[in-house]
């Protein structure tokens, strides 16, 4: 395991599985991370999602450290500890549709990164939008990936929104995840397809956004968390 910080109380780590063969999954699926005691049996475990892509050598997770009884534990892990991997799960998955949105609130960026590295490693073809919600410019997760990600595939494209400072040489927007946001970037919204991860009340108000911009229900794919 390895172990990197990139904002204020977000980490990120790294596994590389002991057999050297990293779990098959698919893009937006989450697996259970196990803290082991001294004889290797399992004395936490919670889910979190994956945030590498299905063909990366190793599997990443980007995890706010909240001070509970996992994240305190994995606060003084260190590169070269053991950790625990059981999965994949989760139907928040994408299989490669070539006009595809998504939103994404704090560390629930992890999922999208997963589809958005896959789409860049495969290089699809397509649109791929990301709208992304973070209170401030130094939370903003995976910063310098997220414009290299934009340099190199020509069809994705993230829209950063801050909503808790308005900074005069911001570029981005500003404020909370909104129908004219959307519709302003993505005009033809009904004729994408959806994933929305993030906290309960983001995933609520992202839903009845898309509602009025008419993205029939079947075509969202929802994920919320604390």
């Amino acid at each position: 395991m390895s172990v990197d910080s990139t904002v204020p109380d977000v980490r990120i780590f790294r596994l590389i599985p002991l057999s050297g063969k990293v779990p098959a999954f698919l893009p937006g699926q989450f697996m259970f991370l196990h803290l082991l005691d001294a004889s290797g049996a399992s004395v936490i475990r919670r889910p979190y999602s994956v945030a590498s892509s299905p063909s990366s050598p190793y599997v990443e997770f980007a995890i706010d450290m909240v001070g509970g009884q996992m994240t305190g534990r994995l606060a003084l892990t260190k590169a070269g500890d053991i950790l625990g991997l059981e999965g994949p799960a989760g139907h928040m998955v994408y299989r490669g549709e070539s006009r595809a949105a998504f939103v994404a609130g704090g560390t629930g960026i992890s999922p999208f990164m997963s589809m958005l590295r896959s789409v860049s490693d495969k290089n699809l073809q397509g649109r791929f939008l990301l709208f992304y919600s973070t209170r401030d410019r130094n939370h903003i997760v995976f910063s310098e990936e997220l414009q290299e990600l934009q340099k190199k595939h020509p069809g994705i494209k993230a829209v950063i929104t801050l909503t808790r400072e308005a900074p005069g040489d911001w570029h981005g927007e500003c404020g909370r995840i909104s129908h004219e946001m959307i519709s302003k970037h993505l005009p033809d919204a009904k004729e994408f397809d959806w994933w929305v991860c993030g906290p309960p009340g983001l995933v609520k108000a992202v839903r009845e956004c898309l509602a009025r911009l008419s993205v029939e229900p079947k075509k969202l794919k929802l994920e919320g968390w604390g």
